[in-house]
């Protein structure tokens, strides 16, 4: 292939990967998500359970499916995870709405298939593109993809979650249909399923994209399927092994968790933390997309962090963000409790581009995807492990008792058992950080 034709392959690519990173993740459904659980009949409890088993599914799958794109190509998991997307947002489409097993079994197919998506194209999407400019000699280019994807992403983020939450609230449709001079109605429970055929639509554009995707580098197509599993294992095992024995990318997974899992769950519970500042429900939706916003502007900061500070620098500078806003919102102030959140979103985006970028170029071609994969395993391991500490340290405090002091400044008693567990995030941040920067010397102590 010629540099011409490398030049526009990686160009095509590129494009491409924008478009898929956006639609992929960019679901209309996100701002309903837990009432779309809840309006076809199925439980809190329901919803627990189906959530774990996503998240179960991505932490088993993760790793071997990002050595499976090393493996067998790029290419063919990202079609794999857009596949699974149509299929995920069928099953939705095909939910009844009345609480049965079969509504349940429809819902755990959609989460399982979920998570199959997110374990085939974490990893697999840089990988290919960064190694489109790699072969065409632009891989300098790649902190300026990364913050364009991220960008763009974020502004389908906010067109998704206002054009979702719209479609899904009938007496808005009805509005703008009387505006318009439409003479119909639709009914709470007809845009139910709204967001969801709106996801369905974007599924079938990263389809498109994936399959117009183009690899350099293919798989040898001799290969049995007991042979193709033992590569992917060998794969596997040697970026483990890179990355145990190199201190950058160890470092990088290790910041990653410390750093991903206290937002995270932070974000999990978000909508509960409006309430209790005080912000009046109907902002809720605006707030979450304005957050979203946020990442337009970020990741050109970040990239200028990324060009002039070195990795250990822009750790503990997002490292002091983070404290300062963990500080912050363990107060729960009133309407200006906003601001120290805005510091958790800004860390949290400024991260994700920071580790994308230092693992991509420090990563070797033939095992990128794989150590990508690991990240992503890392984080989604030490979040599910936050989330348990959570649960029990809100059991502790109910066994306990409230603090009367943090009791009296809030309506109920569920909002002061809320608190007071914010309060215990700074100190939780603080302890992990101390044992990961120990784990990381440890490691890496000179002989």
């Amino acid at each position: 292939m010629s540099n011409i034709d490398k030049a526009q392959s990686a160009d095509q690519n590129i494009q491409r990967f924008i478009c898929f990173r956006m639609l992929f993740n960019a679901r209309f459904y996100y701002p309903v998500y837990a009432l779309l659980f809840l309006e076809h009949g199925l439980s809190w409890e329901d919803f627990g359970i189906l959530n774990g088993i996503w998240a179960l599914t991505i932490i088993l799958l993760e790793v071997p499916s990002g050595a499976l794109a090393d493996t067998l190509g790029r290419k063919k998991l990202l079609i794999l995870g857009a596949i699974c997307m149509v299929v995920e947002m069928l099953a939705l489409l095909f939910a009844p709405m009345n609480g049965s097993e079969y509504v349940f079994l429809l819902f755990a197919l959609n989460r399982i298939v979920s998570g199959l998506a997110e374990a085939a194209v974490s990893g697999a999407d840089e990988a290919l593109a960064y190694d489109s400019l790699k072969e065409a000699g632009r891989e300098k280019e790649w902190g300026e993809v990364l913050e364009k994807a991220q960008r763009y992403t974020s502004l389908a983020f906010f067109f998704a979650m206002m054009t979702g939450s719209a479609f899904y609230d009938s007496s808005f449709i009805n509005l703008c249909l009387s505006f318009i001079g439409v003479d119909y109605s639709f009914t709470p429970e007809a845009l139910v399923k709204a967001p969801i055929f709106l996801t369905f639509l974007s599924s079938l554009v990263v389809l498109v994209a994936a399959l117009g995707m183009k690899e350099q580098k293919t798989a040898t197509k001799s290969q049995t399927a007991l042979e193709t599993m033992r590569q992917s294992f060998g794969t596997t095992l040697s970026a483990g092994s890179w990355i145990w024995k190199t201190p950058l990318p160890f470092g990088i997974l290790l910041a990653s968790m410390v750093l991903d899992n206290v937002i995270r769950q932070f974000l999990t519970i978000a909508s509960a933390y409006w309430s209790v500042i005080d912000l009046p429900l109907a902002t809720f939706g605006v707030v979450a997309s304005g957050m979203s916003l946020m990442g337009y502007f970020v990741p050109r900061i970040a990239k200028k962090l990324a060009d002039q500070r070195s990795p250990i620098q822009n750790f503990f500078l997002l490292c002091t963000l983070l404290m300062v806003g963990l500080l912050g919102i363990s107060k729960a102030i009133p309407y200006w409790g906003i601001i120290p959140a805005v510091l958790l979103y800004a860390t949290m985006q400024s991260m994700n581009y920071l580790a994308s970028r230092y693992l991509n170029e420090e990563a070797p071609s033939d095992k990128r995807a794989t150590v990508l994969s690991f990240r992503g395993l890392s984080t989604n391991v030490s979040y599910g492990a936050v989330s348990l500490l959570y649960s029990s340290l809100i059991a502790w405090i109910k066994l306990r008792g409230v603090d009367p002091l943090i009791s009296q400044g809030q309506e109920n008693q569920q909002d002061a058992i809320f608190v007071e567990a914010l309060g215990w995030f700074p100190w939780y941040f603080l302890v992990t950080l101390f044992l990961v920067i120990a784990l990381y010397k440890m490691r890496f102590r000179k002989k």
